[in-house]
């Protein structure tokens, strides 16, 4: 039997029933769980906590911040307050925990199906709303677009760090 070929996120689509913009951004943190999933989630402790170098993080750490800076910039983006629980420094939240990295991975995947469900109920007036982020209002689709870029930036370093760790190992 032949292996089925991998199309990748951004060749698969509309999503059928929301709006275009968040057709793009679901298929865009697919491909963000999907990177995680290839380069994190067969990680025991130790490669999962690694640090390579001075002013670098784990991928334990992005895992973590990639799931809880989407979902702040969420509750930003839907003019909601973020917990002050979950109102985390990146550093904080990228810093190695040692934490079980299935836990870890299993409350990213939480928070990301958070994210993606409440992306799914946006009717058009909710991207034209006007939010506050710190010092700035911004039309809602400005933060609301962040959420897959940022994400996908962090997806980018777990790939680097975990080649780094790879050669490590080999």
């Amino acid at each position: 039997m032949e292996k089925p070929v991998y199309v990748p996120p951004f060749l698969r689509g509309d999503v059928e029933g929301v709006l275009l913009p968040v057709s793009v951004w679901l298929r865009n943190l697919e491909e963000v769980e999907e990177t995680v999933e290839r380069w994190a989630a067969d990680l025991g402790p130790e490669g999962f906590w690694w640090v390579p170098a001075p002013e670098t993080n784990p991928i334990g750490g992005l895992v973590r911040h990639i799931g809880g800076s989407s979902y702040r910039l969420l509750l930003r983006g839907t003019g909601q307050e973020v917990p002050e629980a979950l109102r985390l420094r990146p550093a904080e939240e990228m810093a190695p925990s040692g934490g079980e990295p299935k836990q870890v991975l299993a409350e990213f995947a939480e928070k990301m199906a958070q994210v993606k469900a409440s992306l799914r109920a946006l009717q058009p007036a909710d991207l034209e709303r006007v939010v506050q982020l710190g010092q700035y209002q911004v039309k809602a689709i400005y933060l609301l677009d962040h959420i897959a870029a940022h994400a996908q930036h962090h997806a980018g370093q777990i790939i680097t760090t975990r080649k780094l760790w790879n050669a490590r190992q080999g």
